[in-house]
């Protein structure tokens, strides 16, 4: 029984090789190029890629590639397909994107979301056919950086049924994400990226490549627990109702097929509804309230979602990103596999 969820990584400092981001960014774009992506869409997923890595979400940064860089080579994946619009009703919208990169199509999504709840007030929008997203963070980063508000949902009705209802010993549904994203003044924005299980699939991926025991609290044995029991479970359905059932892409049953994503994205173009400046300032006021909470003897200060990745992107950025050697080691690996240079390790 493990008796702590601390990160290991702290044990790791001294195996890592520090890379700077600019190389981290030509690297993933190259690899993304070289399997076929066109230009702009290898600069853009590659950019949400390293900025997993840059925000110490490594379980979706570049340990992911050779993932990707499989499905396309197995055909599950294709590098240079677009996002259609099957439906148009003006503030609702479905997508389609026939086996394309999640992190592209979800980017048009973002974008159609964006610009019909500008029109509109508010958007639905609906996502199907297309590959896994990677983060939900950085599309409730790019509406709220438009100031809109985003809330998204996600599921999978392949596969990847590895969470258990409360008190079940098989898995019944995906980790089914979902994320929010509130306008602030000024970066960082609120935002929120969480799976509806105890901890993402990746970042159990990750734990178990360093040799780490999984957290009793997490999962037992390859079967992953809701956060919060009934709380998660719960948001888990609504995920699972919303961009399973409602987008068409599909939702779990006893028979799954190929894994599938659907995604249903909510926008609400803040400025119908009070002035941006306005909105912000009452946001910013209650954020100041909260953070200056008193905090226990030995507590970190109190901060907002976001805040703490958003502080160590900013400091990787400038002091280089530290891999971890399996990650240095596989991106060695990569490199040969698509052509391309390899990683330099910063001066």
């Amino acid at each position: 029984m493990t008796e702590t969820t601390t990160d290991p990584a702290a044990k790791h400092e001294d195996d890592t090789v520090l890379v700077d981001a600019a190389e981290l960014q030509r690297f993933a774009e190259q690899v993304l190029g070289a399997i076929g992506a066109r230009p702009d869409d290898a600069r853009d997923m590659a950019t949400q890629i390293v900025t997993s890595e840059l925000s110490g979400h490594e379980s979706h940064g570049l340990r992911r590639l050779p993932e990707y860089v499989a499905r396309v080579q197995s055909g599950a994946t294709d590098p240079a397909a677009t996002t259609e619009i099957e439906i148009d009703r003006g503030s609702v919208v479905r997508l389609h994107s026939a086996r394309g990169f999640g992190h592209l199509a979800l980017r048009d999504a973002t974008t159609v979301a964006i610009d019909r709840a500008r029109r509109h007030g508010i958007a639905g929008v609906a996502l199907h056919g297309s590959d896994y997203a990677g983060r939900l963070i950085d599309f409730a980063e790019q509406a709220a950086e438009a100031g809109v508000a985003l809330l998204v949902f996600t599921n999978n009705s392949g596969s990847g049924q590895v969470v258990a209802p409360p008190g079940a010993t098989e898995g019944r549904l995906s980790t089914n994400p979902i994320a929010f994203g509130i306008p602030r003044a000024q970066a960082p924005h609120l935002v929120i990226d969480l799976a509806t299980s105890a901890v993402a699939m990746g970042r159990v991926s990750e734990w178990r490549d360093r040799g780490e025991t999984i957290p009793e609290e997490w999962a037992s044995g390859d079967v992953l627990h809701p956060f919060g029991g009934a709380k998660g479970f719960a948001l888990s359905l609504v995920a699972e109702a919303l961009a399973g059932s409602l987008t068409g892409a599909g939702t779990v049953s006893d028979g799954p097929g190929a894994d599938g994503q659907g995604v249903f994205l909510v926008a609400i173009d803040v400025a119908a509804m009070r002035p941006l400046a306005e909105f912000t300032a009452d946001l910013d006021a209650a954020a100041a309230h909260i953070t200056s909470a008193p905090v226990a003897e030995g507590a970190a200060p109190v901060r907002l979602p976001g805040e703490g990745s958003f502080a160590t992107a900013e400091r990787r950025r400038a002091e280089g990103t530290p891999l971890q050697r399996f990650t240095w080691d596989e991106m060695g690996r990569l490199a040969e596999l698509c052509g391309v240079a390899p990683l330099s390790p910063r001066a």
